[in-house]
């Protein structure tokens, strides 16, 4: 699929290398990696040689935390085709820290993919805001700041299982579909595609 020269919008990195410092990538994918490639440029790359889970954790880190988080809560939204109250819970209060992050919002997604047991894309959507920023530890004890990584491996693994959750012959289609969804993102849209059904977000 095709996927823009231009850079991406709400990419700041110039060099998909300054990027890749970051991430946790196959040798497949390293083999693509040129000093002064641009972001969108080895993306392009990774998705034409269908290296999904590269790919994905690519874009995840490409993006700034809070978008990556949308990215991973809208491709969950999409994909999951009948939400448990869990999943719904993690999605709407994944959606509303988007809409307005804060403290509480973020412990209160750290709550909810608890209780599912961090197993699902919808889980690991909510844990990747917990992961997003601020302090790991229980409200009231010495902070442990979490680690940069985090966030963007939350997403990418939400993203990832939302991907392979379904059946095996149609991969490839929503592997490309979150890509759609990724670049749109990326270039300051929303991530909805057409007769998508938005997600509401937790008051």
């Amino acid at each position: 699929m095709k996927i823009q020269n231009e850079p991406f919008r709400k990419v700041s990195a110039a060099t998909a290398a300054e990027i890749c410092e970051r991430v946790d990538l196959s040798t497949e994918a390293r083999a693509f990696l040129l000093p002064d490639l641009s972001p969108q440029g080895y993306f392009s790359l990774l998705v034409d040689s269908e290296q999904v889970g590269d790919a994905v954790r690519f874009m995840a880190f490409s993006l700034p935390v809070r978008e990556a988080v949308w990215w991973a809560c809208v491709v969950a939204h999409t994909n999951i085709a009948q939400p448990n109250e869990l999943e719904t819970t993690c999605l709407e209060r994944t959606a509303a820290w988007v809409y307005g992050p804060n403290e509480e919002r973020r412990r209160a997604c750290f709550a909810v993919a608890e209780q599912a047991k961090f197993e699902g894309a919808a889980a690991y959507a909510a844990l990747s805001v917990f992961w997003s920023g601020g302090s790991l530890a229980p409200e009231g004890m010495p902070d442990a700041p979490a680690d940069p990584k985090l966030g963007p491996i939350g997403v990418g693994a939400s993203v990832l299982l939302s991907i392979t959750g379904g059946a095996p012959q149609s991969l490839l289609r929503r592997f490309e579909a979150s890509v759609v969804r990724g670049v749109n993102i990326a270039n300051g849209g929303n991530g909805w595609l057409k007769d998508d059904r938005p997600l509401k977000a937790a008051s």
